[in-house]
């Protein structure tokens, strides 16, 4: 008679963290199982189980034991992934407003009138990017912002029956939000310099990283 004591569990523990990490990090399926040590069609099939299970509970069954680990494994699973994209919509979100620092210059300046020394700070700032703007609303709503719907406007009649397709310039949103994002960079850039203006002082040291 054979004995299961000693054996591994399906889902171990360090795999699974390997195997999530990278999935979280935005690796595909076929490339994070055998970073993990499993192949593909393995995790595969532990999703397949996943979701029966979730379909049983969603239908008023009770769960069964043996497949709570497999359940519970695709919930992590699909968490992240909507983690890695979620960060990685931070990050072009952050790309398409700007503002944030880029360059850092601190220097120490003796006050002509004082003769204390003042230590300053300059900083560099990123500004808004409408490259990284468009290509987010293009993702996130696609039959407003997407190649589709800046080549091609689509007009129905009140009478019924449907119109020739009317086409229109496909950079003309885009030009629209260039033109936005152009006057939210200017006023930017307006702030910018008001606090950059700086009191005649006496350089005593400064360092660049």
């Amino acid at each position: 008679m054979s004995s299961r004591r000693g054996r591994r569990p399906a889902l171990d523990p360090e795999v699974e963290k390997r195997l999530l990490d990278a999935v979280r990090a935005g690796v595909p399926v076929s490339d994070a199982a055998p970073m993990a040590g499993v192949h593909p069609s393995t995790v595969y099939r532990w999703l397949e189980r996943g979701e029966q299970e979730q379909q049983r509970r969603e239908a008023g069954l009770r769960v069964r034991a043996g497949e709570r680990p497999f359940c519970e494994f695709r919930d992590r699973f699909t968490r992240a992934r909507s983690e890695g994209k979620a960060q990685l919509v931070l990050l072009v979100r952050k790309a398409a407003t700007g503002g944030h620092v880029v360059r850092e210059r601190t220097r120490t300046v003796r006050d002509p009138e004082t003769g204390e020394r003042v230590v300053q700070v300059e900083r560099d700032f990123a500004q808004p990017d409408w490259r990284a703007a468009q290509f987010l609303l293009a993702c996130l709503a696609p039959e407003t912002f997407g190649r589709a719907a800046q080549a091609r406007i689509e007009l129905a009649p009140a009478g019924g029956g449907e119109l020739p397709v009317a086409s229109v310039d496909p950079g003309a949103g885009v030009e629209r939000l260039a033109a936005r994002l152009a006057a939210i960079r200017q006023d930017f850039a307006a702030e910018l310099e008001e606090d950059a203006a700086v009191v005649d002082a006496e350089l005593v040291e400064g360092s660049e990283p």
